[in-house]
Order: C-alpha cells, then sequence, then structure tokens
C-alpha cells in the first residue's frame, strides 16, 4: 500500500514538472476607426485577422481585411480580400505550400478575382536575430469585373515573394514581405504587394 502511494506522488511530481504544450492554434485580429468632420465628412473602417494553426508539419493560415470607406455618405472605398494556405514541411529549410486568394475592389471594376497558388519556399536566413525567406510558384487566376472599367480575364500566371523578418528584442521585431505576382498572358500586367 505504501509503495503504490509512493509511485503516485512521484508520477504527480514528475507531471507536474513537464512543461505543457503550446495550443496549436493562435488568433490575431485589429480593428481601427477613422471619422473626421468639418469643411467634409469622412467615415473609415478598417478589420483583419490572422489565424495560424500548426499541427506537425503542417501549418495553416487563414486571413481576412477589409476597408470601407464614406465621404459625405456615399461609399468611396471597399476593398475586401481574404487567403487561404496550408504549408508542409519538406525538410529543415524547404516547404511546399498551396495558396487561394480571394479580392475583391469595386471602385477598381474588380467584382472578384480567385487566385490558386502552389509552389516552394525557402528559408534562406535563420539566425537568432534575422530571417529570410523567399518563395516561388505558379497560380491560375479567375478575374471578374464591372463595367465599365473592369474585364473578365483567366490566366496563368507566377508567384515570387520574400519576407525578412528582425527581432530588436523579445517583444519587438520588423517584418518586410514582398509579393510580384505577374500574368503570363498579358506581359504588363504584374502586379506587387507589400507588407510592413
Amino acid at each position: 500500500m505504501l509503495t503504490a502511494a509512493a509511485l503516485l506522488v512521484l508520477q504527480v511530481a514528475v507531471a507536474d514538472t513537464t512543461k505543457p504544450k503550446p495550443f496549436p492554434v493562435r488568433f490575431q485580429g485589429d480593428l481601427g476607426y477613422v471619422s473626421t468632420a468639418g469643411n467634409t465628412s469622412v467615415e473609415t473602417l478598417n478589420f483583419g485577422n490572422r489565424i495560424t494553426g500548426t499541427f506537425g508539419s503542417v501549418v495553416l493560415t487563414q486571413t481576412f481585411n477589409g476597408v470601407s470607406g464614406k465621404s459625405k455618405g456615399a461609399v468611396v472605398t471597399s476593398l475586401w480580400r481574404g487567403s487561404f494556405r496550408a504549408d508542409v514541411k519538406l525538410e529543415n529549410t524547404f516547404t511546399a505550400y498551396s495558396l487561394t486568394t480571394y479580392e475583391r475592389n469595386r471602385f477598381a471594376g474588380l467584382a472578384s478575382r480567385v487566385g490558386n497558388i502552389i509552389g516552394l519556399s525557402a528559408q534562406v536566413m535563420r539566425g537568432p536575430r534575422n530571417r529570410l525567406s523567399i518563395e516561388g510558384g505558379v497560380s491560375l487566376t479567375a478575374q471578374r469585373g464591372i463595367a465599365p472599367r473592369g474585364r473578365d480575364l483567366d490566366f496563368l500566371g507566377g508567384r515570387a515573394a520574400t519576407t525578412f523578418s528582425h527581432a530588436f528584442g523579445p517583444k519587438a521585431s520588423l517584418t518586410q514581405s514582398v509579393e510580384l505576382l505577374p500574368n503570363f498572358r498579358e506581359g504588363e500586367d504584374l502586379r506587387i504587394n507589400t507588407e510592413s
């Protein structure tokens, strides 16, 4: 009886010293509202989220961003973007990814743009304070326009991207990313996205 009680106490002590696993899902969100009055009346609302789930060698990421603006009561800005990405680690440096994106920008004549991208990502620098990754892939895009400025277009394209991150300390960092999305059907059509 005494031996069983001693084993139970030993098991509880060992269980208490083990570090709990971090929760595999992270959420980030932002919300902003601006209202000005005087000679003009302008209101802008922006919101966004990012959900990341890590399950072994697979990382799933969902993002959504929206901006809506009014001037004197009339809508003058309406931009919506979303994405879903799956990354599968192939080895220490390389990752294969699949990315689906959605965009709507009514004032740019864009009813919808859906892109499906597959590619590879490589960590070319992975130090304690600095990280640099490069990505490349091919895309298939379906674009639907709003007349008179927009037009319907389906095309094969590419994706080249890079992300640099520098950690100033344990709670402060700077990340800069650049994404190039060329249209292989129309060479002059090149979209560039950056985020700091």
